[in-house]
């Protein structure tokens, strides 16, 4: 194999390799079993699940939560886990505790209706009505493109493209009509552009489920200060269910920014990283 064939294969390996993230399941209780039936441990998965669905089946909402957490501690990353232990949680008026798994469900899913409106109602329920910052409609149009798939899904896609581009090049190179080989030529290039676009909306939507920047306030009433010590001014009052965006940690406290652009300082632990 020349050193053309080599470089290749090495970036489309690169491509796989820097995309792959755990897969996704439904956020549907009955198909996510078809999904979730993976041995980890000494004890499968999948008997675990049908008993929290049992559980969840005859209103024992605690029982429920307890064994699909006893799952997701086993490693299990599922939009599905998540919705359901938001189901439980909401079962069980953990308002705060709901929206963290909607939130963590959403990030692998961001386009499940399910998962949508449930995080819809029971934010609108919640003390804390945040309006946020109005952004420029290509932010909006450049996330909504983003979110219309996953990142494995963005993965095969510049993959899927790469190739096209590979063969279209081959038949720039190989091909005896000069009209065929001029058409191989730009289409490409514009298939290559593409593929880089997949391969960044799919980096982006991977940065986003690993930076894990935002976090859910998870205690009932916390202060934001306007220092990273107990002696800080009070700039605001936030309640469980708030989502912030963690900017930055300093010992036990962190700087926080709401939706609306506010910022202060608060103890890290009374929020839970989505």
């Amino acid at each position: 194999m020349n050193k053309s064939g080599l470089w290749i294969l090495l970036t489309i390996w690169c491509i796989a390799v820097s995309l792959g993230a755990h897969p996704t399941q439904s956020a549907d209780a009955s198909s996510s079993h078809q999904t979730a039936m993976v041995p980890l441990g000494a004890q499968p998965i999948d008997s675990l699940w049908m008993q929290a669905i049992d559980a969840y089946s005859q209103a024992n909402y605690p029982e429920a939560f307890e064994i699909y957490q006893s799952i997701y501690h086993r490693g299990l990353v599922s939009a599905a886990l998540y919705y359901n232990m938001g189901n439980c949680a909401f079962r069980m008026s953990q308002k705060a505790e709901a929206i963290l798994w909607y939130e963590r469900a959403k990030l692998l899913e961001p386009k499940n209706k399910d998962v949508i409106d449930n995080l819809h109602l029971i934010n609108s329920l919640i003390t804390n009505k945040i309006e946020p910052i109005p952004e420029f409609f290509l932010q909006t149009w450049g996330r909504n493109v983003r979110n219309h798939f996953s990142a494995n899904q963005w993965a095969w896609l510049a993959l899927l493209l790469f190739a096209g581009a590979l063969s279209l090049t081959l038949l720039f190179f190989f091909g005896r009509s000069r009209s065929a080989r001029r058409w191989a030529f730009y289409t490409a290039i514009f298939v290559m552009l593409l593929s880089l676009c997949a391969f960044s909306f799919g980096m982006s939507h991977k940065q986003e489920i690993t930076k894990r920047e935002y976090a859910i306030v998870l205690a009932p009433r916390v202060s934001v200060k306007s220092a990273p010590d107990r002696q800080g001014k009070e700039l605001f009052i936030i309640n469980d269910g708030t989502k912030v965006r963690i900017m930055e940690l300093v010992g036990v406290y962190g700087r926080i920014e709401l939706a609306d652009g506010r910022q202060g300082w608060m103890e890290i632990s009374q929020a839970e990283r989505i």
